[in-house]
């Protein structure tokens, strides 16, 4: 079984997969999401993933493990804690970098500064519905990216989170109160939480809608032209729906694209190993 990792700034997911599937569009055997504590130690990390695999019946199933981290503190931490699984035998842990095989071309500026996650997604993405394709991912940050017909991740939009953004509104203003995040009534609030969902929902909402018709301008393609659009995150559910765009949620896109990855990847040193 492939433990897939993906380390986040607000939280971990995990994703337990069967090596030996051969459906093109696997389901996790288990998935499940851990706090990012850089505080917690490797022992600890691995005390509640033992105890997760043993409670669904997978104690000792992990033969290998893929890891995609945007949180350097926490990737050395994940790592030492995958080899406690193994105990006396090392589980290789494959990371999200260069010689792994993502299935696109990257032409950024620095693809090496690119997060992890982003060319997961990315991969992903163009895995399960082709290219060209716009890919969301609504989390601590919202990130609006783009592959082109090419299989080229072009480019990608970064913004904060609708729960950053209310963190910070929160940090400079001192009137603004304690409330549960929610999709709005209306656009315009009648009192203070009401006005906040509005413009902290709606307005990523609006902004998502935007981004997605200037990517279309700047792929060249007509503003009618239907190309998928797949979001991920832990927020999409709350502001898909505020989406003028049919837009498809894929919760777990991320560790769906750390299978892919890790699968091409030791298919092809398979075939150098020949």
């Amino acid at each position: 079984m492939l433990l897939a990792i993906d380390i986040g700034n607000s939280s971990i997911s995990l994703g337990l997969f069967d090596l030996t599937a051969t459906d093109s569009r696997p389901t996790p055997a288990l998935t499940a999401k851990l706090s990012a504590a850089t505080g917690r130690t490797a022992d600890e990390y691995a005390v509640i993933i033992r105890g997760l695999l043993t409670d669904k019946g997978y104690h000792g199933a992990i033969t290998a493990a893929v890891m995609g981290s945007v949180v350097p503190q926490l990737t050395h931490t994940l790592e030492a804690a995958v080899q406690k699984l193994g105990g006396d035998t090392p589980i290789p842990v494959t990371h999200i970098g260069g010689g792994v095989r993502t299935g696109i071309s990257l032409r950024v500026e620095d693809p090496a500064a690119l997060g992890a996650d982003i060319v997961t997604n990315a991969s992903a993405a163009v895995k399960l519905y082709g290219a060209p394709v716009i890919f969301l991912d609504l989390g601590t940050a919202t990130v609006c990216g783009a592959v082109n017909m090419a299989r080229e991740l072009v480019g990608v939009s970064i913004a904060p989170g609708v729960t950053t953004s209310l963190e910070g509104l929160r940090a400079a203003a001192a009137q603004i109160p304690y409330m549960e995040l929610k999709a709005p009534d209306a656009a315009l609030g009648k009192n203070t939480a009401a006005a906040i969902r509005s413009g902290l929902v709606l307005g990523t909402a609006c902004m998502i809608d935007g981004m997605i018709e200037r990517i279309k301008e700047e792929l060249k393609l007509p503003k009618n032209a239907a190309l998928p659009i797949v979001a991920t995150g832990g927020l999409a559910e709350l502001v898909l729906p505020a989406c003028t765009h049919e837009i498809v949620r894929e919760s777990d896109l991320t560790l769906l694209g750390l299978y892919f990855i890790y699968k091409a990847t030791a298919e092809r040193e398979a075939k150098k190993n020949k």
